[in-house]
Protein backbone atom coordinates (compact mmCIF):
# COMPACT_ATOMS: atom_id res chain seq x y z
CA UNK A 1 0.00 0.00 0.00
CA UNK A 2 2.67 2.14 0.89
CA UNK A 3 5.07 1.56 -2.13
CA UNK A 4 1.77 2.41 -4.49
CA UNK A 5 0.82 5.70 -2.66
CA UNK A 6 4.85 6.20 -2.74
CA UNK A 7 4.06 6.10 -6.52
CA UNK A 8 1.29 8.42 -6.68
CA UNK A 9 3.29 11.01 -5.14
CA UNK A 10 6.32 10.58 -7.37
CA UNK A 11 3.80 11.04 -10.30
CA UNK A 12 1.81 13.97 -8.87
CA UNK A 13 5.19 15.38 -8.00
CA UNK A 14 6.50 14.67 -11.65
CA UNK A 15 3.51 16.55 -13.40
CA UNK A 16 4.07 19.36 -10.94
CA UNK A 17 7.58 20.10 -12.21
CA UNK A 18 6.35 19.99 -16.01
CA UNK A 19 3.81 22.56 -15.56
CA UNK A 20 3.99 25.60 -17.51
CA UNK A 21 2.34 29.29 -16.64
CA UNK A 22 -0.08 30.70 -18.43
CA UNK A 23 0.67 31.44 -22.33
CA UNK A 24 -1.19 33.97 -24.47
CA UNK A 25 -0.75 35.00 -28.24
CA UNK A 26 -1.65 38.73 -28.73
CA UNK A 27 -1.74 39.61 -32.44
CA UNK A 28 -0.77 43.42 -33.07
CA UNK A 29 -2.44 44.63 -36.10
CA UNK A 30 -0.61 47.30 -37.60
CA UNK A 31 -1.24 49.72 -40.88
CA UNK A 32 1.79 50.52 -42.97
CA UNK A 33 2.73 54.52 -43.29
CA UNK A 34 1.84 56.35 -46.66
CA UNK A 35 5.03 56.20 -47.66
CA UNK A 36 5.23 52.63 -46.43
CA UNK A 37 2.17 52.13 -48.16
CA UNK A 38 3.07 53.80 -51.56
CA UNK A 39 6.18 51.30 -51.83
CA UNK A 40 4.79 48.45 -51.09
CA UNK A 41 2.02 49.17 -53.47
CA UNK A 42 4.66 49.50 -56.49
CA UNK A 43 6.72 46.09 -55.32
CA UNK A 44 3.51 44.25 -55.23
CA UNK A 45 1.94 45.56 -58.63
CA UNK A 46 5.41 44.14 -60.54
CA UNK A 47 5.16 41.23 -58.53
CA UNK A 48 1.67 40.33 -59.22
CA UNK A 49 2.39 41.19 -62.81
CA UNK A 50 5.20 38.70 -62.80
CA UNK A 51 3.17 35.59 -61.41
CA UNK A 52 0.39 36.58 -63.98
CA UNK A 53 2.99 36.41 -66.86
CA UNK A 54 4.36 33.12 -65.42
CA UNK A 55 0.79 31.74 -65.50
CA UNK A 56 0.34 32.61 -68.55
CA UNK A 57 3.48 31.31 -70.29
CA UNK A 58 2.75 27.88 -68.24
CA UNK A 59 -0.51 28.19 -69.73
CA UNK A 60 0.77 28.49 -73.45
CA UNK A 61 2.95 26.34 -73.64
CA UNK A 62 0.25 23.32 -71.99
CA UNK A 63 -2.04 24.11 -74.02
CA UNK A 64 0.77 23.94 -76.92
CA UNK A 65 2.31 20.76 -75.92
CA UNK A 66 -0.95 18.83 -75.62
CA UNK A 67 -0.54 17.65 -72.29
CA UNK A 68 -2.84 18.48 -69.44
CA UNK A 69 -1.43 21.23 -66.96
CA UNK A 70 0.99 20.18 -64.12
CA UNK A 71 1.35 22.09 -61.01
CA UNK A 72 4.51 23.65 -62.16
CA UNK A 73 4.87 24.99 -58.12
CA UNK A 74 4.16 21.45 -56.48
CA UNK A 75 7.68 21.84 -55.13
CA UNK A 76 7.77 25.64 -55.64
CA UNK A 77 9.86 26.04 -52.50
CA UNK A 78 12.72 23.80 -53.09
CA UNK A 79 16.21 24.56 -53.89
CA UNK A 80 16.59 25.57 -57.04
CA UNK A 81 20.30 24.97 -57.70
CA UNK A 82 22.19 25.72 -61.40
CA UNK A 83 21.05 23.56 -64.16
CA UNK A 84 23.30 20.68 -64.67
CA UNK A 85 23.09 17.60 -67.11
CA UNK A 86 19.61 16.28 -68.74
CA UNK A 87 18.20 20.06 -67.87
CA UNK A 88 16.23 21.02 -70.52
CA UNK A 89 16.16 24.89 -72.05
CA UNK A 90 12.06 25.15 -70.60
CA UNK A 91 12.92 23.63 -67.25
CA UNK A 92 15.98 26.24 -66.84
CA UNK A 93 13.64 28.93 -68.01
CA UNK A 94 11.22 27.34 -65.48
CA UNK A 95 13.29 27.45 -62.78
CA UNK A 96 14.32 30.92 -62.89
CA UNK A 97 11.03 32.40 -62.96
CA UNK A 98 10.07 30.72 -59.86
CA UNK A 99 13.24 31.49 -58.21
CA UNK A 100 11.87 35.20 -59.55
CA UNK A 101 8.64 35.20 -58.55
CA UNK A 102 9.63 33.83 -54.95
CA UNK A 103 12.28 36.72 -54.29
CA UNK A 104 9.51 39.27 -55.13
CA UNK A 105 7.15 37.58 -52.57
CA UNK A 106 10.28 37.94 -50.32
CA UNK A 107 11.41 41.67 -50.98
CA UNK A 108 7.05 42.35 -50.31
CA UNK A 109 7.76 41.05 -46.81
CA UNK A 110 10.91 42.86 -46.27
CA UNK A 111 8.74 45.74 -47.05
CA UNK A 112 6.31 45.36 -44.27
CA UNK A 113 9.00 45.19 -42.12
CA UNK A 114 11.39 48.04 -42.91
CA UNK A 115 12.41 49.74 -46.47
CA UNK A 116 15.97 50.20 -45.71
CA UNK A 117 16.04 45.75 -46.31
CA UNK A 118 15.25 46.19 -49.71
CA UNK A 119 18.97 48.22 -50.26
CA UNK A 120 20.66 44.72 -49.35
CA UNK A 121 21.51 41.91 -51.47
CA UNK A 122 19.40 38.91 -50.60
CA UNK A 123 21.88 36.80 -48.36
CA UNK A 124 21.99 33.11 -49.89
CA UNK A 125 22.15 31.45 -46.49
CA UNK A 126 19.05 33.46 -45.39
CA UNK A 127 17.47 32.66 -48.98
CA UNK A 128 18.18 28.79 -48.17
CA UNK A 129 15.79 28.75 -45.28
CA UNK A 130 13.19 30.35 -48.03
CA UNK A 131 14.07 27.42 -50.27
CA UNK A 132 16.16 29.32 -52.35
CA UNK A 133 19.08 29.33 -53.77
CA UNK A 134 19.96 32.34 -56.12
CA UNK A 135 22.62 32.61 -59.08
CA UNK A 136 24.87 35.97 -59.28
CA UNK A 137 22.48 36.92 -61.84
CA UNK A 138 19.65 36.04 -59.96
CA UNK A 139 20.61 37.92 -57.08
CA UNK A 140 21.06 41.11 -59.53
CA UNK A 141 18.12 40.94 -60.63
CA UNK A 142 16.25 40.92 -57.77
CA UNK A 143 14.52 43.94 -56.34
CA UNK A 144 16.82 45.95 -54.85
CA UNK A 145 17.07 50.17 -54.94
CA UNK A 146 19.45 51.77 -57.01
CA UNK A 147 20.69 55.85 -57.14
CA UNK A 148 19.57 57.41 -60.40
CA UNK A 149 21.70 57.98 -62.46
CA UNK A 150 22.98 62.09 -63.21
CA UNK A 151 20.29 62.93 -60.66
CA UNK A 152 19.60 64.40 -56.55
CA UNK A 153 21.64 61.98 -54.54
CA UNK A 154 18.30 62.08 -51.97
CA UNK A 155 16.41 60.15 -54.23
CA UNK A 156 16.19 56.85 -55.16
CA UNK A 157 14.54 54.97 -57.78
CA UNK A 158 12.54 51.25 -57.36
CA UNK A 159 11.48 49.81 -60.77
CA UNK A 160 10.71 53.36 -62.30
CA UNK A 161 9.15 54.93 -59.35
CA UNK A 162 11.14 57.54 -57.50
CA UNK A 163 11.30 57.71 -53.99
CA UNK A 164 13.07 60.45 -51.37
CA UNK A 165 16.15 58.38 -49.69
CA UNK A 166 15.53 59.20 -46.50
CA UNK A 167 12.74 56.97 -46.35
CA UNK A 168 15.30 53.78 -47.12
CA UNK A 169 17.55 54.77 -43.85
CA UNK A 170 17.74 52.42 -41.34
CA UNK A 171 17.28 55.05 -38.19
CA UNK A 172 14.06 55.70 -39.67
CA UNK A 173 11.46 54.52 -37.33
CA UNK A 174 9.40 52.01 -39.88
CA UNK A 175 5.58 51.12 -38.67
CA UNK A 176 6.70 47.90 -37.08
CA UNK A 177 9.54 49.17 -35.56
CA UNK A 178 7.51 52.49 -34.03
CA UNK A 179 4.98 49.56 -32.58
CA UNK A 180 7.71 47.31 -31.04
CA UNK A 181 9.67 50.02 -29.28
CA UNK A 182 6.30 51.29 -27.76
CA UNK A 183 6.04 47.65 -26.46
CA UNK A 184 9.12 47.00 -25.46
CA UNK A 185 8.97 50.71 -23.03
CA UNK A 186 5.44 49.43 -21.53
CA UNK A 187 7.37 46.36 -20.55
CA UNK A 188 9.99 48.03 -18.86
CA UNK A 189 8.29 50.24 -16.98
CA UNK A 190 6.34 46.69 -15.45
CA UNK A 191 7.31 46.41 -11.96
CA UNK A 192 8.41 42.90 -12.56
CA UNK A 193 11.50 42.10 -14.31
CA UNK A 194 10.83 40.51 -17.34
CA UNK A 195 12.72 40.26 -20.97
CA UNK A 196 12.10 40.05 -24.41
CA UNK A 197 13.12 37.82 -27.47
CA UNK A 198 13.03 39.42 -30.67
CA UNK A 199 12.84 37.26 -34.01
CA UNK A 200 13.26 37.77 -37.13
CA UNK A 201 13.71 35.95 -40.78
CA UNK A 202 16.59 38.51 -41.33
CA UNK A 203 20.04 39.22 -39.82
CA UNK A 204 19.45 42.53 -41.68
CA UNK A 205 16.39 43.00 -39.96
CA UNK A 206 17.85 42.42 -36.92
CA UNK A 207 20.56 44.79 -36.96
CA UNK A 208 18.01 47.42 -37.68
CA UNK A 209 16.51 46.89 -34.44
CA UNK A 210 19.72 47.08 -32.89
CA UNK A 211 20.33 49.74 -33.95
CA UNK A 212 17.37 51.25 -32.41
CA UNK A 213 17.72 49.54 -28.92
CA UNK A 214 20.51 51.14 -28.72
CA UNK A 215 19.14 54.56 -29.41
CA UNK A 216 16.77 53.49 -26.36
CA UNK A 217 19.23 52.47 -24.20
CA UNK A 218 17.97 49.00 -23.99
CA UNK A 219 20.92 46.62 -23.87
CA UNK A 220 20.92 43.27 -26.07
CA UNK A 221 22.84 40.59 -27.27
CA UNK A 222 22.25 38.75 -30.79
CA UNK A 223 22.21 34.97 -31.70
CA UNK A 224 22.38 34.11 -35.13
CA UNK A 225 24.45 31.49 -37.75
CA UNK A 226 27.48 33.35 -37.30
CA UNK A 227 27.71 32.77 -33.34
CA UNK A 228 29.93 30.18 -32.51
CA UNK A 229 28.62 27.54 -29.81
CA UNK A 230 30.55 28.72 -26.79
CA UNK A 231 29.72 32.49 -27.32
CA UNK A 232 25.93 31.37 -27.95
CA UNK A 233 26.19 29.37 -24.49
CA UNK A 234 27.89 32.69 -22.93
CA UNK A 235 24.67 34.78 -24.48
CA UNK A 236 21.93 32.42 -23.10
CA UNK A 237 23.60 31.83 -19.94
CA UNK A 238 23.69 35.64 -19.30
CA UNK A 239 20.26 36.46 -21.05
CA UNK A 240 18.72 33.59 -18.52
CA UNK A 241 20.53 34.49 -15.20
CA UNK A 242 21.63 38.27 -15.16
CA UNK A 243 20.02 41.41 -15.58
CA UNK A 244 21.85 42.20 -19.10
CA UNK A 245 21.19 42.06 -21.47
CA UNK A 246 17.62 43.08 -21.82
CA UNK A 247 16.40 41.72 -25.31
CA UNK A 248 17.86 38.69 -27.24
CA UNK A 249 17.44 39.41 -30.94
CA UNK A 250 17.52 35.97 -32.46
CA UNK A 251 17.41 34.84 -36.45
CA UNK A 252 14.37 32.56 -37.22
CA UNK A 253 16.75 29.63 -38.45
CA UNK A 254 19.01 29.86 -34.77
CA UNK A 255 15.93 30.16 -32.58
CA UNK A 256 15.07 26.30 -33.99
CA UNK A 257 17.87 24.35 -32.80
CA UNK A 258 17.25 23.92 -29.24
CA UNK A 259 18.32 27.28 -27.56
CA UNK A 260 16.64 27.87 -23.91
CA UNK A 261 15.67 31.26 -23.55
CA UNK A 262 13.50 31.08 -20.56
CA UNK A 263 14.80 34.56 -19.12
CA UNK A 264 12.45 36.17 -21.46
CA UNK A 265 8.81 35.95 -20.98
CA UNK A 266 7.96 37.72 -23.82
CA UNK A 267 8.73 36.79 -27.82
CA UNK A 268 8.47 38.89 -30.74
CA UNK A 269 7.68 37.90 -34.19
CA UNK A 270 8.25 40.41 -36.23
CA UNK A 271 7.45 38.75 -39.65
CA UNK A 272 5.87 36.09 -40.84
CA UNK A 273 6.56 32.44 -42.69
CA UNK A 274 4.62 30.67 -44.69
CA UNK A 275 5.62 27.48 -42.11
CA UNK A 276 4.07 27.74 -38.95
CA UNK A 277 6.28 25.13 -37.55
CA UNK A 278 9.08 27.53 -38.26
CA UNK A 279 7.61 30.23 -36.23
CA UNK A 280 6.00 27.52 -33.22
CA UNK A 281 10.13 26.39 -32.66
CA UNK A 282 10.69 29.94 -31.95
CA UNK A 283 7.91 29.99 -29.53
CA UNK A 284 9.16 27.56 -27.98
CA UNK A 285 12.55 28.92 -27.11
CA UNK A 286 10.50 30.56 -24.05
CA UNK A 287 7.39 28.53 -23.33
CA UNK A 288 9.30 25.18 -22.20
CA UNK A 289 10.21 23.67 -18.86
CA UNK A 290 11.58 26.13 -16.80
CA UNK A 291 9.99 29.00 -17.70
CA UNK A 292 8.17 30.68 -14.39
CA UNK A 293 6.31 33.59 -15.57
CA UNK A 294 3.74 33.79 -17.52
CA UNK A 295 4.75 34.30 -21.45
CA UNK A 296 3.21 36.30 -24.21
CA UNK A 297 3.87 35.59 -27.94
CA UNK A 298 3.49 38.87 -30.05
CA UNK A 299 2.62 38.71 -33.99
CA UNK A 300 2.92 41.80 -36.21
CA UNK A 301 0.73 41.99 -39.17
CA UNK A 302 0.71 44.98 -41.29
CA UNK A 303 -3.20 44.88 -42.76
CA UNK A 304 -3.82 44.87 -46.63
CA UNK A 305 -0.46 42.86 -47.50
CA UNK A 306 0.84 39.87 -47.96
CA UNK A 307 1.45 39.40 -44.35
CA UNK A 308 -2.54 38.98 -43.77
CA UNK A 309 -2.71 36.17 -46.26
CA UNK A 310 -0.05 34.42 -44.94
CA UNK A 311 -1.62 34.22 -41.68
CA UNK A 312 -4.60 32.61 -43.44
CA UNK A 313 -2.00 30.13 -45.01
CA UNK A 314 -0.68 29.82 -41.78
CA UNK A 315 -3.77 28.36 -40.38
CA UNK A 316 -4.70 26.17 -43.27
CA UNK A 317 -1.53 24.76 -42.78
CA UNK A 318 -1.52 24.05 -39.17
CA UNK A 319 -5.44 22.32 -39.91
CA UNK A 320 -3.92 20.65 -42.77
CA UNK A 321 -1.40 19.27 -40.23
CA UNK A 322 -3.60 17.84 -37.53
CA UNK A 323 -5.46 16.14 -39.90
CA UNK A 324 -2.62 14.22 -41.25
CA UNK A 325 -1.13 13.92 -38.17
CA UNK A 326 2.40 15.40 -39.49
CA UNK A 327 3.40 18.42 -40.53
CA UNK A 328 6.17 17.10 -42.40
CA UNK A 329 4.28 16.77 -45.78
CA UNK A 330 5.36 19.21 -48.43
CA UNK A 331 1.67 20.30 -48.52
CA UNK A 332 2.32 21.82 -44.41
CA UNK A 333 5.97 23.13 -45.06
CA UNK A 334 5.86 24.21 -48.74
CA UNK A 335 4.13 26.64 -50.94
CA UNK A 336 2.31 25.61 -53.96
CA UNK A 337 1.10 27.45 -56.62
CA UNK A 338 -2.39 27.50 -55.36
CA UNK A 339 -0.52 29.13 -52.12
CA UNK A 340 1.03 31.86 -54.33
CA UNK A 341 -2.38 32.84 -56.10
CA UNK A 342 -3.86 33.21 -52.83
CA UNK A 343 -1.14 35.65 -51.33
CA UNK A 344 -1.29 37.46 -54.70
CA UNK A 345 -4.99 37.36 -54.60
CA UNK A 346 -5.12 36.01 -58.55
Amino acid sequence: MSSICGGAMLTMVQRKEVMLPQRKFQLHHLKLSEDEEAVYSVLFTRSRSALQSYLKRQERGDNQSGRSPDNPFSRVAQEFGSSGPGHSVAEDSQRSSTVHILSHLLRLRQCCCHLSLLKSALDPTELKNEGLVLSLEDQLSALTLSELQNSDPSTVSLNGECFKAELFEDMRESTKISSLLVELDAIQRNAGSQKSVIVSQWTSMLKVVARHLKRYKLTYATIDGSVNPKQRMDLVEAFNNSRSPQVMLISLLAGGVGLNLTGGNHLFLLDMHWNPSLEDQACDRIYRVGQQKDVVIHRFVCEGTVEEKILQLQKKKKDLAKQVLSGSGESVTRLTLADLKVLFGI
